[in-house]
């Protein structure tokens, strides 16, 4: 499990290099989800963000993409410096998409969404540096909000008490991340950081599945979602020793399905 926990791109305008429409593209990082940019070419919507600082992951939210066509010549997300490929996810559905690499700093941090037969429109995107749940992550009994469809139906009924029609409102769940037997070094330090920019009303973004190290560049993965309103922030002592503490929190989750 990974999650992220800065975004360098905050207040950052890219350039939209291929796609180029009327829309803001302050947009694209706009964290107001009533904004959006969408690409004025039916396939491919491509911006840049010039140099930045260390970085190992950048991250989509609210794409319309996906045709569940996982592998194809579309279909996806990548990530570039400059015209070198740095990695690539392909996606089956909206999902958002979380790609990560070796931290390094980039000469022109490109970011490219790529359909077939659709505009291309992406609502958020953010990037900076995340980490590496200790532990492996989630414990037994933890939600899996990538496969999850959050939705509410409300059945209008007839005297027969037959449905007549169907109103579907999406909402946004409520996870919970529980971490027991957390170093002390890792709840003091890195954790720290990660509360800090959370509860600044930052999004953040877990993705609870990586891909095999020999598929950084090419690989199929789904298992993102986008996290807000951090709560119920709990750091208690281990039952057994003092060098260990046991971490929880909650948050609201957008998953884009």
């Amino acid at each position: 499990m990974r999650i992220t926990k800065t975004n360098i791109l905050l207040g950052r305008v890219p350039d939209v290099f291929t796609g180029a429409s009327s829309d803001n593209p302050a947009n694209i990082t706009d964290p107001d989800f009533s904004t959006s940019y969408t690409s004025s070419f039916d396939l491919r919507l491509s911006f840049q963000f010039g140099t930045t600082t260390e970085i190992d992951y950048v991250a989509v939210a609210g794409i319309n993409i996906a045709n569940n066509n996982a592998n194809s010549s579309g279909d996806r997300g990548r990530v570039y410096d400059g015209d070198a490929i740095i990695t690539t996810t392909f996606i089956t559905r909206n999902h958002c998409i979380l790609m990560t690499f070796p931290k390094r700093s980039f000469t022109n941090l490109r970011v490219v969404i790529r359909g077939e037969s659709v505009y291309p429109q992406v609502h958020y995107c953010a990037a900076g540096q995340s980490f590496e749940v200790p532990n492996f992550g989630e414990t037994a009994g933890y939600s899996r909000q990538f496969l999850t469809r959050n939705i509410k139906n409300r059945s209008t009924i007839n005297s027969s008490a037959a449905p007549v029609a169907v109103l579907t409102k999406k909402i946004a769940p409520r996870g919970d991340l529980n971490l027991p037997s957390m170093t002390k070094d890792f709840t003091e330090n890195e954790l720290q950081d990660f509360f800090d920019f959370a509860s600044n009303g930052n999004y953040f973004f877990i993705r609870e599945q990586d891909p095999a190290e020999s598929d950084i560049v090419t690989n199929t993965n789904n298992s993102a979602y986008m996290c807000f309103d951090i709560d119920k922030i709990s750091v208690t002592a281990h039952q057994q020793t003092r060098a260990l503490n046991n971490v929880k929190f909650g948050f609201r989750v957008f998953n884009g399905l």
